[in-house]
């Protein structure tokens, strides 16, 4: 881990251990000139005990020797009375000196054995005061005492190591921590309790230290059984006898660090997600600017994301009105902290892509937004799907306004002329011809009319899937015009057809005889009584195709290009005023499209019409 440092806290710790280590020499020199005092314990043995106490018999410290006179064995004996401790008392000892010292904050006291005249061993333990000729000797004790109360009482294990990383002293949570008993501890190193492996030596800290005067940094404290502990460690010189030492502190981070590793395995799971999601996924500041895209900007625009980063929708070029769209949308859930969606379209390497846009705030701790979140998804698809649906419950109004009109009318004749029959039992054989003709001729419309519905409607449904083949475009003409031959023969039409050689196209054989049948019966039927009809071959290089030419009613400019659009369809009387529905010229459109050819007509009022039409010639000119 790399050495971080804070010269604030380290400048205050070393002052806290300079006046700690300062104090500590001026009691050290207090001590030297207390009276030393003899002592014997109950085993005649000679001992030394002092401590100090507070004006209502609370033990505030006492030195080691002092535990031979103890008779309460209770680990916490700071706090507790002395007479309690040393004379298994419940209150002060008859005689006791102490009593005349209460005036004072702290008192010294001396611990030594009754000794009766006789030099028998007596079981009380005399706690005897004394006077300090040091006047601060009480002021250094407690200063003393405060801080070794305040060093084992913080949070935090800490550790007070020399030079060359030797334990001088330590808190009990030190070594438990790390699983050793105070004896084993106090014989360690730095070197057997710290881990340099993904930190530094103590070495290389010490002199870091010497130059920022501080340093805070992370390392791996080693346990007895061999385990790691990540801890968080502040390490400070100061001087202490004209020597440098180092105070430690260690705060055990492992908690924070799985809490780490899982936050960091969940942003690598969410930046998994959002990189390899389809949508763009944006941040923005306040001011517009990209603080983030996803991967997709690559794929979508074809831009890499850290061209955006930085940059609003104006730097980037995109089209004014939608930079300041998106913009004002921006603002509005800025203002409000409402998730807005809006839909736009733009123009990409001449493709337009609908997107849906949702924006999103993101909160911070003081309920301020500084951030939108923003999701782009592509929704074209769902518009042409939308826009297809839209198209389609159009064709069906309409196919079903066809239905309902259109085929109202031959079956209207139908009807009427067969009551009439039904009647009339007085009619003569001509008129009975004549109402058998005009039966027919109903009948044949009502049949092409919905011999077309049907086809269109299996086109629209999908039912009809082209099949291309090799066929003889002569022959298709040829069987069509004997097909209509009755209509031509009834206006008395002439036909010019007269192909030299065969015509072997590439294209589905039944949508090409729909389109030649539906071109001729519309020529028949919009030519004069004794007219014209030609029809012409087409040679272009890769296609073959036809044209048939009228000298019929003709159509005007502006009704040419409602031929073959659905939403405007046009539909006229033919000279003999046959009806029809216009339909037919929108399926050819249809067909030929899925044959990959053309179809067009050029056509001036009241001179006729000539629709024409071509399709490949071969499967290398046809795509599916």
């Amino acid at each position: 881990m790399e050495l971080k440092t804070d010269l604030y806290k380290v400048e205050k710790i070393q002052e806290l251990e300079n006046e700690i280590f300062e104090l500590k020499q001026r009691l050290n020199k207090t001590e030297a000139g207390l009276p030393c005092k003899s002592i014997l314990n109950e085993d005649q043995k000679l001992v030394e005990g002092f401590g100090v106490i507070d004006h209502n018999f609370n033990i505030l410290s006492f030195d080691a020797k002092s535990n031979s006179f103890r008779k309460n064995k209770d680990d916490r004996s700071s706090g507790q009375k002395c007479y309690s401790v040393f004379c298994n008392s419940n209150e002060p000892c008859a005689g006791c000196t102490i009593l005349k010292k209460r005036a004072s904050k702290l008192v010294w006291y001396s611990l030594q054995t009754q000794l009766p005249d006789n030099q028998r061993k007596c079981k009380k333990n005399i706690i005897a005061s004394f006077e300090s000729n040091e006047p601060n000797a009480p002021f250094l004790v407690e200063t003393d005492l405060f801080y070794q109360q305040l060093f084992e009482s913080k949070g935090d294990a800490l550790l007070i190591l020399n030079c060359k990383g030797q334990v001088l002293k330590f808190t009990d949570k030190l070594n438990e921590m790390l699983g050793y008993s105070k004896e084993e501890f106090s014989k360690l190193t730095v070197f057997d309790i710290d881990d340099p492996t993904n930190s530094l030596t103590f070495e290389e800290r010490v002199s870091q230290v010497r130059e920022t005067k501080g340093a805070i940094f992370e390392t791996d404290l080693i346990t007895k059984s061999g385990d790691l502990i990540p801890v968080e460690s502040s390490l400070c010189p100061i001087k202490y006898h004209d020597k440098t030492v180092y105070f430690t502190s260690f705060r055990n981070i492992q908690e924070r660090k799985e809490t780490e590793r899982e936050l960091h395995e969940s942003e690598i799971r969410f930046r998994t997600l959002v990189e390899n999601a389809t949508d763009l996924v944006m941040r923005f500041d306040r001011e517009y600017r990209y603080v983030f895209i996803n991967s997709a900007s690559l794929h979508v625009f074809g831009i890499p994301p850290e061209d955006f980063i930085g940059k609003t929708h104006h730097d980037m070029g995109f089209p004014y009105d939608l930079c300041q769209l998106c913009e004002e949308e921006m603002d509005k859930v800025f203002e409000s902290g409402i998730s807005d969606v809006i839909d736009f379209s733009i123009e990409v390497k001449g493709r337009e892509i609908s997107f849906e846009w949702q924006l999103i705030p993101e909160f911070d701790e003081e309920d301020e937004i500084p951030y939108l979140m923003a999701v782009a998804r592509d929704v074209t698809k769902r518009k042409q799907s939308e826009k297809a649906l839209e198209e389609a419950l159009k064709t069906k109004d309409k196919f079903f306004s066809i239905i309902a009109h259109d085929l109202k009318n031959p079956f209207g004749s139908l009807r009427a002329l067969s009551e009439a029959l039904q009647l009339n039992d007085d009619l003569t054989k001509e008129e009975i011809n004549e109402f058998a003709e005009i039966i027919h001729a109903s009948a044949c419309q009502g049949y092409d009319l919905l011999e077309n519905l049907l086809d269109w409607s299996r086109s629209q449904r999908g039912n009809i899937k082209c099949e291309p083949e090799e066929f003889d475009l002569i022959e298709l003409v040829e069987s069509n015009i004997n097909l209509l031959q009755a209509n031509i023969h009834k206006k008395k039409i002439n036909i010019h057809f007269n192909p030299d050689h065969n015509k072997t196209v590439f294209a589905d054989k039944y949508m090409v005889d729909t389109i030649i049948r539906n071109l001729m019966a519309n020529a028949v039927k919009f030519t004069y009584m004794y007219g014209n009809i030609e029809i012409s071959l087409l040679d272009r290089e890769k296609h073959y195709g036809l044209s048939i030419k009228d000298d019929g009613k003709g159509i005007s400019q502006e009704n040419q290009t409602k031929l073959f659009d659905m939403d405007n369809q046009y539909s006229s009387k033919g000279t003999a005023m046959e009806t029809g529905t216009g339909l037919g010229l929108i399926l050819c459109k249809e067909f030929i499209d899925c044959n990959n050819g053309e179809i067009w007509v050029e056509s001036e009022n009241g001179e006729g019409s000539c629709f024409s039409f071509i399709v490949p010639k071969n499967k290398s000119g046809f795509t599916s």
